[in-house]
C-alpha cells in the first residue's frame, strides 16, 4: 500500500478543515494516510513515505503560515531527493491579490529545488473554504492516479 503523509499549518482552522477533506481522496484512492500538524512533523521521518502532500495558508505579504516557517527553514535534498508530492492552502485573492496562495507556491518551489517532484497542479483555495470541501477530496483522489 502507498504512504502518504499529509502535514498542514493551520492558523484559522481552514488549511486544517481542507487537510482532511484531501486525506479522505487519498484514502478514497487506496492510500494510507497519516495527517499531522507542522508543529508535530518531524522532517526526518519523511523517509518512510511514498507521497509528501503539504497545506499552508498564505498570511501577510505572501508569507508561509507561522507554524510552517521552521519546518521550511530545515527542509533539503536529503529529505526529499525523488520524492513525490503535491502542495495546496487557501488564500483570498479579494483582500491579498498580488500574494494570492503565494505560500503554495514557495513551497512548490522549494520542492523542487530540492529535488521533489510535484505530482499535479496545486489546489488553490480561494476565500471560504467551506464550498471548496468536496474540490479537495477530489484533488486528494486525483494524486492517487498519478501512482
Amino acid at each position: 500500500m502507498i504512504k502518504a503523509v499529509l502535514i498542514y499549518g493551520s492558523t484559522t482552522g481552514n488549511t486544517e478543515s481542507l487537510s482532511e477533506e484531501v486525506a479522505k481522496g487519498l484514502r478514497k484512492g487506496g492510500m494510507e494516510v497519516t495527517v499531522m500538524d507542522v508543529a508535530n512533523a518531524d522532517i526526518n521521518k519523511l523517509a518512510d513515505f511514498d507521497l509528501i502532500v503539504l497545506g499552508c495558508s498564505t498570511w501577510g505579504d505572501g508569507e508561509l503560515q507561522d507554524d510552517f516557517i521552521d519546518f521550511y527553514d530545515v527542509m533539503t535534498k536529503e529529505s526529499f531527493e525523488g520524492k513525490k508530492t503535491a502542495v495546496f492552502g487557501p488564500g483570498d485573492s479579494d483582500m491579498y491579490p498580488d500574494y494570492f496562495c503565494e505560500a503554495v507556491i514557495i513551497l512548490e518551489t522549494k520542492l523542487k529545488e530540492c529535488g521533489a517532484k510535484v505530482l499535479v497542479e496545486s489546489l488553490k483555495v480561494d476565500g471560504d473554504v467551506e464550498p471548496a470541501l468536496a474540490d479537495a477530496e477530489s484533488w486528494g483522489l486525483s494524486i492517487t492516479k498519478t501512482f
